[in-house]
């Protein structure tokens, strides 16, 4: 017996569901991959040993395309912060393990860490402002 494939409800643009998925809006978190505001979830990575419940990841993940959900975040704040402690770290830490070195040779992790921390500041200044890109551009188009 053949069965007939079920009847699609055409999507209702009144439904406030829709209106709040498809509106541009910086307080709710939004899915660079499904281009909407999407419902989210924080993905659990593990037990917690200390206290015996699960532990989460920092950020959101998306609950129809399981990618990274981001709440929107102005980069500027975050490149100058990151600028500013991987220059405290550049200028004011490295110059010291410099010096230090001859007493203490344990200080020369300082210039590894330094780069490390310079990297992973970057990359996720990186990663925001990418976000924060398509986020307006999807914005605009929306507006139009």
């Amino acid at each position: 017996m053949a069965y007939a494939e079920p009847i699609k409800n055409p999507v209702d643009k009144t439904d406030p569901s829709y209106i709040r998925q498809s509106t541009p809006n910086r307080k709710l978190p939004w899915c660079p991959a499904c281009e909407r505001h999407t419902d989210y979830h924080l993905k659990v990575i593990g037990c917690d040993p200390k206290t015996g419940g699960e532990k989460t990841a920092s950020f959101y993940t998306c609950n129809e395309c399981g990618g990274d959900t981001w709440k929107l975040t102005n980069p500027l704040p975050i490149n100058l912060i990151s600028l500013l402690l991987f220059g405290f770290m550049l200028f004011g830490m490295c110059p010291w393990a410099l010096m230090e070195m001859d007493r203490d040779p344990e200080t020369v992790m300082v210039l590894p860490i330094t780069a490390y921390i310079g990297y992973r500041l970057y990359r996720n200044s990186r990663k925001n402002s990418t976000h924060w890109r398509k986020f307006r551009a999807w914005a605009r188009r929306k507006r139009i």
